[in-house]
């Protein structure tokens, strides 16, 4: 939301003109900026302007740094890793960890880029079809859908040209996938022009069923926006964050079901809440698990569903 900007008032006249003193010895009232000679106030505000951005910059280039050390996705580790990582914090993220390893017993991260949600709905998307050898049919409906993704785009008015590069990766990677072995899935997806682009094809499927189903989601959009303003701002743009209605929509697109293991320091609840997200067709094989601390997903590994040969 764009807030409203006021409009600098104008600099009132002094009642006296102060005598003339020594530029060298001047000391300057109290509040009153210095303006170095020979610029004009428009010129230094630019300068104390131009200072803010670069400090901006250098923040969001640390950021870019620390996520850029870890894999676009990573291998599988022992959910014991996670709970290492809280070992001197927050007990309330220790004992639901303890909980969640009753049921679970590995996870998988993604890069915090701002692009987890979508990597990692990919990634164990593509994995679970390629593990099972036995059930053919997977292959076949993922397939399906995604050559069906092509028409939804156009629907939706984007232009061939925009997302066809982004389509063809995603499905020669999906009909692929069948004769991958766990190692070569995971260079595929630590691949940044092959990955990046398979996140792209999501986020444009997400924003193509939005724009699909205004009715629907429309009246959840705030502050006045528009169904095309918000996919263009939050679903469409690389490294924005993923809200529950990317969630909803992408499910109900792919037709894949998702658990989310929601891991959060309430300290009123030992246990990790999971939220459903379904498709409006009959699942047509066991949901997705991923797991939310905030503002970041990772894959998470039901004991009862894990597959051999993860990585």
């Amino acid at each position: 939301m764009h807030q409203p900007t006021s409009t600098p008032g104008s600099l009132a006249p002094t009642a006296a003109t102060p005598p003339p003193t020594d530029a060298s010895t001047a000391v300057p009232p109290i509040g009153q900026q210095v303006i170095p000679s020979g610029a004009t106030p428009q010129q230094n505000q630019d300068e104390v302007q131009l200072t803010d951005e670069q400090i901006l910059s250098q923040m969001q280039a640390i950021k870019d740094e620390e996520a850029n050390a870890h894999p676009l996705v990573d291998v599988s580790v022992d959910l014991t890793e996670l709970a290492m990582e809280y070992e001197n914090g927050s007990a309330a993220f220790r004992n639901k960890i303890m909980n969640l390893a009753d049921t679970h017993d590995r996870m998988r991260r993604s890069r915090g880029d701002g692009n987890c949600f979508y990597r990692a709905f990919a990634f164990a998307w593509f994995e679970r079809v390629m593990l099972a050898k036995g059930k053919p049919e997977l292959h076949t409906n993922a397939v399906k859908v995604i050559e069906e993704s092509k028409d939804l785009l156009i629907a939706a008015q984007f232009e061939l040209l925009a997302f066809e590069d982004f389509y063809l990766v995603t499905l020669e990677t999906l009909q692929n996938v069948v004769h991958f072995t766990p190692e070569e899935l995971l260079s595929t997806f630590q691949n940044d022009e092959v990955s990046n682009s398979i996140v792209m094809h999501f986020r444009l499927v997400a924003s193509a069923f939005l724009k699909t189903h205004q009715e629907d989601y429309a009246p959840f959009l705030e502050f006045g926006q528009t169904m095309e303003e918000y996919c263009s701002m939050h679903v469409e743009a690389m490294g924005r964050e993923s809200e529950e209605m990317m969630l909803i929509a992408l499910t109900k697109a792919t037709h894949v079901s998702i658990e989310v293991a929601y891991l959060s320091g309430n300290e009123n609840a030992d246990q990790v809440n999971f939220l459903p997200f379904l498709p409006d067709t009959a699942p047509y094989m066991p949901p997705l698990v991923l797991l939310y601390r905030p503002g970041h997903y990772d894959i998470l590994y039901r004991k009862s569903h894990c597959l051999e040969g993860v990585v």
